[in-house]
């Protein structure tokens, strides 16, 4: 959870919140840990700070790794243009709508 917690830390737009939210992390039976970031949502040249500090903390040898995860939205690359989740999510609404993927129809109160 510390991890995890110092990742969310580390994070500055959406889609490296989400991607630290569905980070793999794994320990070992000896007590070190391994971090799976999908490349998609968390920049493959940045560092987790934090999230190394934490490690180090612990006195734990943490091992970073990056894969392609099966990501739930089209158009990942749309966290990374903001910080703010309303206007990520209002950014992907607008890119499902505009391929046809969603109809919003709203009705007048």
């Amino acid at each position: 959870m510390l991890l995890r917690t110092a990742l969310l830390e580390d994070a500055e737009t959406s889609a490296e919140r989400l991607g630290a939210l569905l980070a793999e992390i794994c320990v070992d039976e000896v007590g070190d840990a391994c971090i799976v970031l999908d490349e998609d949502l968390w920049p493959s040249l940045k560092e987790p700070d934090a999230a190394i500090a934490v490690a180090e903390l612990l006195g734990i040898e943490l091992e970073l790794n990056e894969t392609s995860m099966s990501f739930p939205f089209a158009w990942p690359g749309l966290g990374h243009v903001t910080t703010s989740t309303p206007e990520y999510v209002q950014l992907l609404l607008e890119a499902h709508q505009e391929k046809g993927v969603i109809r919003r129809t709203f009705k007048d109160d």
